[in-house]
């Protein structure tokens, strides 16, 4: 089963460095791990939709609007909290994302988001890579005190994302009309 230890171990292999058995035990790769894999996780989540992350959400409008700039406020989603929108609807609308809030010129909307997984037993393969080796990277300096280390594992993760957006973008088909399950769900 994989866990955020086993990810963290993962990470410190591509270093040379031994496991840890829990993220609070008394070691130096154990307080790295702890200090950064929550926003490291949350960075490559937020790098690309990932199909494991995404979610769908409508929307709450926020009485009053903005004061000026736009004519609605939406609430994004807590639970699952929306790291990134992906896909506004309806359709083709500007927007902007200000805080925990989106703002446009609608009076409604439907969004399909990243969400945060802090469940690692809901991540694919690719993805649970991508964060060891993001994390990798991220930890590289400190424990290792070798730079070019660190660029190398980045480099690495570029390439894991790249494998990631290839294998993602096979799972979603167009239908036979050229519409794609979300605009045919909105039509």
């Amino acid at each position: 089963m994989t866990s955020t230890v086993a990810i963290c171990n993962r990470a410190l292999a591509y270093l040379g460095e031994e496991p840890i058995t829990d993220m609070q035990e008394n070691s130096e790769a154990a307080r790295r791990c702890n200090l950064l894999f929550a926003e490291t996780r949350d960075a490559v989540l937020r790098a690309h939709p990932w199909n494991a992350a995404l979610s769908r959400a409508e929307l709450a409008r926020v009485m009053p609007g903005p004061t000026w700039g736009w004519a609605s406020a939406f609430q994004l989603p807590a639970d699952p909290y929306c790291l990134r929108v992906v896909a506004l609807t309806p359709g083709s609308e500007p927007y902007a994302i200000e805080g925990q809030w989106l703002m446009a010129n609608i009076d409604s909307a439907r969004i399909l988001y990243i969400c945060r997984i802090t469940d690692p037993t809901l991540y694919d393969a690719l993805l649970l890579d991508s964060i060891a080796t993001r994390l990798a990277a991220d930890l590289a300096e400190s424990l290792t005190g070798d730079p070019r280390r660190a660029a190398g594992l980045w480099q690495l993760y570029g390439e894991k994302l790249r494998e990631a957006r290839r294998v993602d973008g096979q799972e979603g088909l167009l239908a036979a009309d050229g519409v794609g399950p979300w605009e045919a769900a909105h039509m």
